[in-house]
C-alpha cells in the first residue's frame, strides 16, 4: 500500500488480525480458557478477549475479497471465542471486571460493544450454512443473557451511562426486547453530559471522550439516532485543540486515569474517519489521512518518529461493511485545522495555545499549573510557597487580560483560640472545635501573569498579603541534555534538581532545539522538598529558582 486507500488498510487489518489470531487462539481441550487469547499486558484473562476473538474473525470470514473470506473455519473458531465469553458470564447475565468491578453492567455493555456490531454484520451478510446458523444462535444467546445483566444492573461513572445506551440499542435492535429499549430511554432522559465546546464531564481526551463518542455512533448507526453525531462532531472539534506538536494529545485537565499521560493522537483515528465518511467533513480528512500516512511511514513531524506502527482498528468497519465499503475522497479534497490558535475553555478550566510546533497549556486546580512545549520537549512549571504548609500554587481562576491570563491562588490561614467554656471531654478528637475563635490570620496571595510569545512565555510572579514566605519556582524538563550558564556545563540526569542564581541558562537537547530560561533568582535552597509542596521526583530534571514575600519576578522561557 502507498496510497491513503482506508478501506484497503481496514480491510489488510482485519486479514492481518484473523492470521495472528488463528494462531494465538488457545485450543487446548479442557482448559477452562479454551477459545481465548492470553493479553500479558492486562496480567489475568478476562471474558472480553473471547468476544474480541469472534468479532475479528466474523469481520474477516464476511470480508469481500478478504483471505479468509467465507473460510467455515472462522466460524468454528469465532464460536469458541463465544463460548468462552461465556463460560465466564454471572447467573444475572454480567461480567466482572477483574481488576475493580463484579457483576458490572458497565463491562457487560463494554463486551457488547465488542461483538455487537459483528452480530449485526453477521444478520445481514449470513447464508445459510449450518456453520453460521450454530454461531449466530449462539451470538443471540450471548446477546439476550448480556441484556439480562444490563438491564437489571447499574453503572459508577458519567460515561458508563452511555456505554450502557450504546449496548441496549443493539440488544433491542437484535431481540426486540422492549425492557432494554425502555431502560435505554431512562438512561437517555438524563441529557447528555457535552457541553458546547464538546467536553464531557470527566475531560478524558486519551480515554472517555473516545468512550462517549463510540457509544453515540453506535446509536445512530444501530437505532437511527443520528442527532447523537452532534456530540461526536462537538467532541472531534474540541479534541484538534488538543493535539501537541509533537502528534500526542494534551491529557492535562482530565480526572480519570489517563490524566498527563500523552497518547498517540491515531487513538482518534477510527472516530475521525468514521465522520469524515459521515459528514465529508474536510478537516476531518485531512487529520483521518495524516494519521493513516503516520501509520505507512510517511509522515515525520516535530521530532515525532515516524514508521508503521499500530493504530486501534476501526470499531464501526462491521457497520460499513453492511453498506459494502465506501468510496475514497479526493486527496486534495482536504483541509488541514488551523495550528494557529488561542482557546480558553472555560468550562474545562483549561486554556491551550497553538503556534505550529509551539504549544502552551494553563490549568486550573493543577500543581502543574502550565506546560510549554515545543515539538517533542516540553518544559511544565510548578510554584509553591511555604505558608502553613498550603502554599501549593494551583490556581482558582483563571482570567483573560490585555495580553494574556491572571492566574491566582488565594489563602487564608492562621490561629486557633481556647474554648470559650469547658467541654464535656478532654479528648481532642471528640472537642468541638467549632466553638474556638480565628486569631492572627494571615492572607497569602499568588498572582501569575503569563504572556504568551511566539515560541515561549513571560510569567510575572506576584504576591500579596503575609512577608516572608519562602518560595520556589520549579520547571520540570526531561533529562539528558546540557543545561549552560557562562560558567557551569551539566548534563542532566533523572532526578537533578539545580538552583538557578544567574540571569539566564540554555537547556540544549541532543537535536539542537534550546530553552532559554530568564529570570534566574535565589533566596535560599530550601526548595525540592518544601513542606506542604509537591517534592522532586526521579524522573525529571528540575531548574529551580527561590525568593520570598514580598515577590515580585518576571520569568521567560523560550524555545528556538
Amino acid at each position: 500500500m502507498n496510497d491513503l486507500d482506508h478501506y484497503r488498510y481496514l480491510a489488510l487489518a482485519a486479514d492481518q488480525s484473523a492470521e495472528a489470531l488463528l494462531k494465538l487462539q488457545r485450543l487446548e481441550e479442557g482448559d477452562p480458557l479454551r477459545g481465548s487469547v492470553e493479553v500479558p499486558a492486562r496480567g489475568y484473562d478476562c471474558a472480553s478477549t473471547g468476544a474480541g476473538v469472534a468479532r475479528e474473525l466474523i469481520v474477516a470470514y464476511y470480508l469481500p475479497g478478504g483471505r479468509y473470506w467465507h473460510q467455515a473455519e472462522l466460524l468454528s473458531r469465532a464460536e469458541l471465542g463465544i463460548r468462552y465469553t461465556l463460560s465466564q458470564e454471572k447467573d444475572d447475565g454480567t461480567y466482572d471486571l477483574l481488576e475493580t468491578n463484579f457483576h458490572d453492567g458497565a463491562q457487560t455493555s463494554f463486551i457488547v460493544q465488542i461483538i455487537g456490531p459483528a452480530v449485526l454484520l453477521m444478520r445481514k451478510m449470513m447464508g445459510d450454512s449450518a456453520e453460521e446458523k450454530s454461531l449466530f444462535s449462539l451470538l443471540m444467546h450471548f446477546m439476550n443473557r448480556a441484556a439480562d445483566g444490563i438491564v437489571a444492573g447499574g453503572f459508577h461513572t458519567p460515561n458508563h451511562r452511555w456505554v450502557l445506551s450504546a449496548a441496549l440499542g443493539m440488544c433491542w435492535e437484535l431481540t426486540g426486547r422492549q425492557d432494554c429499549l425502555d431502560k435505554m430511554n431512562a438512561l437517555l432522559n438524563e441529557g447528555i453530559d457535552c457541553d458546547e465546546e464538546g467536553e464531557y464531564t470527566e475531560r478524558s481526551s486519551g480515554v472517555y471522550n473516545i468512550v462517549c463518542d463510540r457509544a453515540f455512533i453506535t446509536m445512530a448507526e444501530t437505532l437511527g439516532m443520528t442527532d447523537k453525531l452532534e456530540y461526536v462532531r462537538r467532541n472531534l472539534n474540541m479534541v484538534t485543540r488538543y493535539f501537541e506538536p509533537d502528534l500526542t494529545v494534551n491529557t492535562m485537565n482530565s480526572v480519570r486515569q489517563d490524566a498527563g499521560t500523552s497518547p498517540d493522537w491515531r487513538i482518534y483515528y477510527g472516530l475521525y474517519l468514521y465522520m469524515a465518511l459521515r459528514t465529508g467533513d474536510k478537516v476531518y480528512r485531512w487529520i483521518a489521512d495524516k494519521m493513516l500516512e503516520q501509520s505507512l511511514g510517511g509522515v515525520s513531524w516535530a521530532g515525532r518518529q515516524s514508521g508503521h506502527g499500530n493504530i486501534l482498528g476501526f470499531e464501526y468497519f462491521p457497520f460499513l461493511l453492511m453498506e459494502g465499503g465506501w468510496k475514497a475522497w479526493d486527496r486534495n479534497d482536504v483541509c488541514a485545522p488551523d495550528f494557529r490558535f488561542e482557546k480558553h475553555f472555560v468550562h474545562s478550566g483549561i486554556v491551550r495555545l497553538r503556534r505550529d510546533d509551539f504549544s502552551m497549556t494553563l490549568m486550573e486546580n493543577s500543581p502543574v499549573f502550565a506546560r510549554l512545549q515545543y515539538k517533542n520537549h516540553a518544559a511544565s512549571l510548578r510554584l509553591a510557597g511555604t505558608f502553613y504548609a498550603q502554599g501549593q500554587f494551583a490556581a482558582e481562576t483563571i482570567e483573560k487580560t490585555e495580553v494574556g491570563y491572571r492566574l491566582t491562588y488565594r489563602r487564608r490561614w492562621g490561629y486557633k483560640s481556647p474554648l470559650p467554656e469547658r467541654q464535656a471531654t478532654s479528648e481532642w478528637r471528640k472537642m468541638d472545635h467549632s466553638r474556638r475563635a480565628d486569631v492572627m490570620m494571615q492572607d497569602f496571595v499568588f498572582d501569575v501573569e503569563v504572556t504568551p510569545l511566539e515560541s515561549g512565555a513571560s510569567l510575572r510572579v506576584r504576591t500579596r498579603g503575609v512577608e516572608s514566605v519562602l518560595i520556589k519556582f520549579e520547571i520540570l524538563l526531561e533529562p539528558g541534555a546540557n543545561y549552560i550558564t557562562d560558567d557551569v556545563f551539566l548534563r542532566s540526569r533523572p532526578g537533578d534538581y539545580l538552583l538557578q542564581k544567574c540571569a539566564s541558562a540554555v537547556y540544549q537537547y541532543d537535536d539542537r532545539t534550546r530553552l532559554c530560561i530568564r529570570g534566574g533568582c535565589f533566596k535560599q535552597s530550601y526548595a525540592r522538598n518544601m513542606r506542604g509542596s509537591v517534592p522532586g521526583d526521579d524522573k525529571s530534571f528540575f531548574v529551580a529558582m527561590t525568593a520570598d514575600t514580598p515577590m515580585d519576578q518576571t520569568f521567560e522561557l523560550t524555545f528556538s
